[in-house]
């Protein structure tokens, strides 16, 4: 609601829960003629990082747009493996580049 509130006060637009080709993007954020697009996901293992990278590139390609972010929510993350996950990833088949963030939600190190 924050973002929603603090964009419209730039003629931004966000829509939560977006319909795409391939399912639904949790974020669009439309500001100064471009559109952004943020998927949101728990991270829990390596399986499922790699089919997350996999789905926001699908979005991305749905939406018409080359590049949008994925934030993994993870307890605890050691530099060693914030330099391994978060690494932009460009997507073979639709073209469109996923950058991966991790958000720490704990206070712990992995």
């Amino acid at each position: 609601m924050y973002l929603i509130k603090f964009l419209q006060g730039y003629d931004g637009h966000v829509y939560p829960e977006f319909p795409t080709g391939n399912g639904q993007i949790d974020l669009i954020i439309k500001h100064a003629g471009k559109m952004y697009g943020l998927e949101v996901k728990s991270f829990s293992t390596n399986h499922e990082y790699n089919k997350a990278l996999n789905q926001a590139a699908r979005y991305g390609q749905s939406l018409g747009v080359n590049e949008i972010t994925l934030g993994f929510f993870v307890e605890a993350i050691n530099e060693a493996n914030r330099k391994k996950y978060e690494v932009v990833y460009q997507d073979a088949t639709t073209g469109v580049t996923v950058k991966p963030v991790f958000v720490v939600i704990g206070s712990r190190k992995a």
